[in-house]
């Protein structure tokens, strides 16, 4: 039986959660699961290149350029026409909506499925544009064949705020490559290295960008809390925005001890930077199941994250858990960790790592779509 051919739709390809859960269900053995083929909405991102070198067809419809809008339909329909889909995937919210109009243009006998990657806290702190997508997606949700969320909290969030479905929504946890995300002894003493720290000194890390749902003042501010607490205290900050040049984490980024302040940029690389560190932060206001922090605890980092989406189950004690917004809870957890020897952090991560390996192996993410999508595809007699 041929594979199922799935055309993705989704808002962007740069190096968000999404893009990255996209990206590994399509780069794991391509073509032997599905015949896929992605559209984005935006330009050419971080894994459009990795994409289309393995043979994957990508598309740009670059709606944000005004000539581009006005003929994005008409090239929508004409991909449609050419890749023939079984199954319609839409990917984050704006890429559900697109995907509801292609499902329309290619007709009933392929399916549509929604993906929803975050939780829904409060509709308010969206954009005033993204409000009105998630409200047209509520009113649309009977339409599509099936939502799948990547987080229990999510799809709670979502049912309550209106989204419906045929029974309940279908919800994938993150999966992950346990084989890539490890320990890694060479890794970490290249990154110390290139980080001029100690053996002894204790780097505590974030891996993100510079968006408000990530609340990152909340991490500078209790890391300047437990950095005046424990001189080997470092962090490290790895994404787009992440440094003393953004006007809005100047101020931030003033009360901290310059010297022990790694601003590393965007990465393409994180597997080989987690290993370096002694402790991943999370502070997020909201979330659904954020990939970091599957990938830390895989790697066997001791996590601190706050209390958002589906965290606390994935932890499920091997860590700590503090509320959102809690510039104290978060210094204090953080202070606790670093004062920890380096065999009783290294049992909470190994605890964390088995965590991951026993629960949330990658396999089992694939294994979850690919019975999905056989189950989506419409047979003909």
């Amino acid at each position: 039986m041929a594979v199922p051919r799935i055309l993705h739709v989704i808002t962007a390809l740069e190096m968000g959660g999404a893009e990255r859960s996209l990206a590994n269900l399509l780069l794991d053995r391509p073509g032997e699961r599905q015949d896929a083929h992605v559209v984005s909405l935006s330009g050419r991102g971080h894994y459009s290149d990795i994409l289309a070198g393995l043979g994957i067809g990508v598309d740009h419809l670059e709606l944000s350029r005004s000539p581009r809008l006005l003929s994005a339909p008409l090239r929508l329909y004409r991909i449609i026409r050419r890749f023939r889909p079984d199954v319609i995937q839409g990917w984050m919210y704006h890429g559900n909506l697109i995907a509801s109009l292609a499902g329309l243009m290619a007709g009933p006998r392929v399916s549509v499925a929604w993906n929803i990657r975050q939780s829904l806290y409060d509709v308010a702190t969206e954009k005033p544009g993204t409000q009105q997508v998630i409200r047209m997606l509520a009113k649309l949700s009977a339409r599509p064949d099936a939502i799948v969320y990547n987080s229990f909290q999510a799809r709670d969030h979502h049912e309550a705020f209106g989204f419906r479905s045929a029974g309940s929504g279908t919800v994938i946890p993150n999966g992950f490559d346990t084989a890539r995300w490890r320990p890694d002894a060479a890794h970490r003493q290249t990154m110390r290295s290139a980080l001029a720290v100690a053996d002894t000194d204790i780097v505590a890390g974030f891996v993100g960008r510079y968006h408000p749902i990530k609340d990152v003042p909340t991490f500078l501010a209790a890391s300047a809390k437990a950095m005046a607490h424990d001189p080997r205290l470092h962090i490290a900050l790895v994404g787009e925005g992440l440094n003393a040049d953004n006007p809005a984490l100047a101020a931030h980024f003033a009360r901290l001890p310059a010297g022990r302040v790694h601003s590393l940029g965007r990465r393409g690389d994180i597997e080989k930077i987690l290993p370096g560190f002694d402790l991943l932060c999370l502070s997020s206001a909201s979330e659904g199941f954020p990939n970091v922090l599957g990938e830390a605890m895989a790697t066997a980092l001791p996590c601190i994250t706050t209390d958002v989406g589906d965290c606390a189950w994935v932890m499920d004690g091997r860590g700590r858990i503090v509320p959102p917004g809690d510039v104290a809870a978060m210094a204090t957890a953080m202070s606790e960790l670093g004062d920890l020897s380096a065999a009783q952090r290294h049992a909470i991560g190994m605890a964390a790592r088995d965590r991951i390996v026993t629960g949330f192996g990658f396999d089992a993410t694939l294994d979850a779509y690919t019975r999905l999508y056989d189950s989506l595809v419409k047979r003909e007699d």
